[in-house]
């Protein structure tokens, strides 16, 4: 099976493909919700972009587009106007969403000159730290694993995460991010849906292939939600994605063998192992960083600012896989096998890191891919050779916590 990324406009791209010659579309859209003030998130996609999918998806083939709660309505409009038929809405429930909002107490307090700081991101340490929170001031952790205290009695952390003191304590301006919703529409067809199949291929849901088994249970009929499993319903589970398989392609070969290595942020010394088992439990990610959110976006330059008054600066090329909306590629998979033929033809108009290619190599489909960004073309590209490449884990297992959610 072939696959292949393509760099360039989605539209011009797609312009060069014939009528009715993909079988599904399967893509992770820009949300329109401006992600991480990022210029390529700023809409759900052109219209234009839309047309051409339509005329290159096979009559009574589906497309499954992810969106953003807040911005489903646009996106699941454009696509409907086109001429899709909206069959359903897939829901992707996690519980590993980090709450965004502002609050109000405490910027009220700013306001009227009882607080110095709000904000978190004002005051962490540039010292890369995951999920931890650190002071500039100290570096020891406020919140988090560690529970160390700041010493400092005027402590910035310690002021950012002080309770307001006021009417509106604990009043915060969003929910907790928990969902998102997948647009679920079809291709219009002339005649039967038999008539369809037998004549394109597609058209219907291979409901088979996605049923929800569970040890010593009957396998479940699957619904329209996908995540966390609850007391009353099972669901497919999927969790977000791992470090390991976010950076996939990645890692570093020449592993040392010898107790004791250590490394530094820009990965020149050498590598940490955080187990006895040298030859199995060594770190093979240990050069790429993580800023204190847990997402990969560049190097920390010795405490220094850049032009944007961050101490984080742009990732060097090679670093890693920095897209910050990176698809668990077991989800994927899922959504595929559940409305594309076996060894089909699927396209991803916005390919991002190459989440849906990987699931489509696995899977033994075609895939097509398009790409805007040069530097997301050659992370895709690595990763879905790394992934179809991939060693048997098995054989050469590697710890779990690589397999844990950033």
């Amino acid at each position: 099976m072939k696959s292949k990324v393509i760099q360039g406009n989605n539209i011009d791209i797609l312009k060069g493909y014939p009528d009715n010659y993909f079988d599904s579309i399967v893509t992770d859209p820009p949300y329109g919700i401006d992600f991480l003030q990022k210029d390529w998130d700023s809409n759900t996609g052109a219209v234009e972009t839309w047309e051409e999918c339509f005329r290159v998806l096979k009559p009574g083939g589906y497309i499954l587009a992810f969106s953003a709660a807040k911005t489903y309505h646009n996106l699941a409009t454009n696509i409907e106007s086109v001429g899709f038929d909206i069959r359903d809405q897939i829901m992707w429930l996690y519980a590993s969403g980090f709450p965004k909002a502002q609050d109000v107490g405490k910027a009220i307090e700013k306001r009227e000159g009882k607080r110095k700081t709000t904000s978190l991101s004002d005051v962490r340490s540039n010292i890369p730290s995951g999920p931890k929170t650190n002071c500039l001031k100290c570096n020891l952790t406020l919140n988090g694993t560690n529970q160390n205290r700041c010493k400092d009695t005027e402590c910035p952390l310690a002021e950012a995460m002080k309770p307001a003191d006021n009417e509106w304590a604990g009043w915060k301006t969003a929910l907790k991010p928990a969902h998102e919703p997948i647009v679920m529409a079809r291709k219009p067809y002339k005649g039967s849906c038999v008539d369809n199949v037998l004549t394109h291929g597609v058209g219907a849901l291979n409901i088979d292939a996605t049923r929800i088994k569970r040890e010593n249970e009957e396998s479940k009929f699957p619904s329209n939600v996908l995540g966390e499993v609850t007391d009353y319903q099972k669901f497919f589970y999927c969790p977000k994605v791992s470090r390991a398989e976010r950076h996939c392609g990645f890692e570093q070969t020449n592993i040392p063998t010898t107790s004791g290595g250590m490394y530094d942020n820009h990965g020149t010394g050498k590598m940490y192992s955080i187990g006895t088992d040298m030859k199995s439990k060594v770190d093979p990610l240990a050069h790429i960083p993580k800023n204190p959110d847990g997402m990969l976006t560049g190097f920390y330059e010795n405490g220094e600012s850049n032009e944007t008054g961050s101490s984080y600066i742009n990732k060097p090329k090679g670093a890693g896989n920095n897209h910050p909306t990176v698809k668990p590629v077991a989800l994927m998979k899922y959504l595929i096998k559940l409305v594309t033929p076996q060894g089909g033809k699927v396209l991803d108009p916005f390919t991002g890191s190459g989440s849906t290619g990987m699931a489509a190599v696995e899977l033994d489909y075609d895939f097509t891919g398009c790409e805007l960004d040069q530097d997301y073309v050659d992370i895709a590209n690595n990763r879905i050779t790394a992934w179809k490449n991939k060693t048997d884990l098995e054989n050469n297992p590697l710890p779990e916590e690589w397999f844990e959610e950033e």
